[in-house]
């Protein structure tokens, strides 16, 4: 089944420094059942979480300029994360 991401206005506003290194997090925590990832910059790093603050990844730089959800999706033919500002839940 394919997999993609998927964001929204804010997210497309802010951009990511490296939307690979997101990418592969998330496909690297996909493979853990992870199905609900926030990216949070942290003192010039970005702390990722499965929302409950349990620390899953720290990565040495900031990849989003504000926090940032990922949440997974299926819809039985693409399997998806959509990437959004928490405020845009």
């Amino acid at each position: 089944m394919p997999f993609m991401k998927v964001m929204t206005v804010g997210v497309k506003g802010i951009g990511c420094s490296d939307w690979e290194l997101a990418v592969s997090i998330i496909n690297r925590l996909f493979e853990d059942n992870e199905y609900f990832i926030v990216f949070r910059k942290a003192d010039g790093k970005t702390v990722v979480t499965d929302g409950n603050e349990n620390r899953l990844v720290t990565v040495d730089k900031p990849l989003f300029s504000e926090t940032v959800w990922a949440l997974y999706g299926d819809d039985g033919k693409v399997q998806y994360y959509t990437f959004m500002l928490p405020e845009e839940y």
